[in-house]
Formats: C-alpha cells, sequence, structure tokens
C-alpha cells in the first residue's frame, strides 16, 4: 500500500516534467523557425550586397564585407568569397533545420527516441564542421586573396575568429557529441529494461 502511495507523486512529478519539455520543445522550434527564416534572409541580402552595392575604392578592402563590396576586388575573388561564406551558411542552416525538427520532436512528447539521438548526434558533427570551417575558410580566402592579386591585403583579426571563438565552438560541438552519446547508452538502457519487463510479464 505505501509503496503504491509514494509511486504516485513520483508519477506526477514525470507527468509535470514531460508537460515542460514539451512546452520547451514548442517555443524552442518556433525561435529555431525565426533563426532559419533570418538566415534564409541573410543570404539574399549577401548575395544582394555582392551583386549590386559598391562603395568607394578607398574601403580598405580587408575584410569579407569590403571585399564583396568593394570595386577594386577581382570578380574571381568575389565569387571564392561569396561561396565561402554561403557555404558556412548553408551548413549552419542545415543545424538549425535539425534543432527545429529535433524541438518538434519534443513537443510532440517523443523524447527518448532513436531519431532524437541521430538528430543530436548530427547536429553536434555539422556543428563540429562548422568551427572547423571556422578556420579553413578564412585560410582559403587568404590564399585566393594573394592568388587572384587583390588591390589591399586582407585584414586576418577580421577575416579570422579569435581564439576564445574558436574554443568556443569546438568545446559546443564536443558537448552536443556528448549529449548524442549520454542519450544513446541510455536509450540502450531503456530498451533493455522493456525487454527485461516484457520476458517477466509473459513469464508471470
Amino acid at each position: 500500500m505505501n509503496d503504491s502511495v509514494s509511486s504516485l507523486p513520483r508519477e506526477e512529478e514525470v507527468h509535470s516534467k514531460i508537460r515542460k519539455i514539451r512546452a520547451f520543445g514548442r517555443n524552442a522550434r518556433s525561435v529555431c523557425a525565426v533563426l532559419f527564416g533570418l538566415g534564409l534572409v541573410g543570404s539574399v541580402v549577401l548575395l544582394f550586397i555582392a551583386v549590386r552595392l559598391q562603395v568607394p575604392a578607398n574601403s580598405g578592402n580587408g575584410g569579407v564585407y569590403d571585399i564583396l563590396t568593394s570595386p577594386l576586388t577581382p570578380l574571381q575573388l568575389k565569387v571564392w568569397t561569396l561561396l565561402s561564406v554561403g557555404l558556412g551558411i548553408s551548413v549552419w542552416l542545415v543545424v538549425v533545420h535539425q534543432l527545429y525538427r529535433l524541438f518538434g520532436n519534443l513537443a510532440a512528447g517523443a523524447i527518448y527516441t532513436p531519431e532524437n539521438v541521430h538528430r543530436v548526434r548530427y547536429a553536434g558533427l555539422l556543428w563540429l564542421l562548422l568551427a572547423v570551417l571556422n578556420i579553413v575558410l578564412p585560410a582559403t580566402l587568404v590564399v585566393a586573396n594573394g592568388f587572384f592579386d587583390a588591390p589591399a591585403p586582407i585584414d586576418l583579426d577580421r577575416v579570422f575568429p579569435s581564439f576564445g571563438e574558436l574554443l568556443n565552438s569546438f568545446a559546443a560541438a564536443g558537448l552536443v557529441l556528448l549529449v548524442s552519446w549520454i542519450m544513446d547508452v541510455g536509450l540502450y538502457e531503456k530498451q533493455h529494461a522493456d525487454a527485461l519487463r516484457r520476458d517477466a510479464d509473459l513469464v508471470i
């Protein structure tokens, strides 16, 4: 009798936490939808800047914005820069889309599922790819700047992220991958416990 009475508050607590997770999933999914929309708008604006906007020749040509808008920048370097930035934005949009679908599952009450584990792991790998691109893309941009003989040198401080930003990116990717591994282990244990419970019920 005491066991059944004590299990009721625990069950109510679990249901309360599930309701909170579902509410959080709905709110987080809305945030991801807004971020995805802003990313698409930003891509269009970036393309417009690269194609239409021209600024005076003494812009300095030291950062990505100056490279895309300066009339002195060779067309090949502009295309290279636009493709590099577009690649980074595309990977970021895929990450946001994965999070949107993950939070959609949480909003529906699907928490410990193989699909969620897969999406968290995929988001972590994409985040790690973004961290690597934050190094590779600026490096290729510097090489391309010299190859196409641009009129002004690139300001490395404006193109490359700081060491702290890089460290945070890799740390965030590592944490997401760690969460996916913990979820995978927890899901396996849950499925194993459910299988043992079903076998015990069949024996009884």
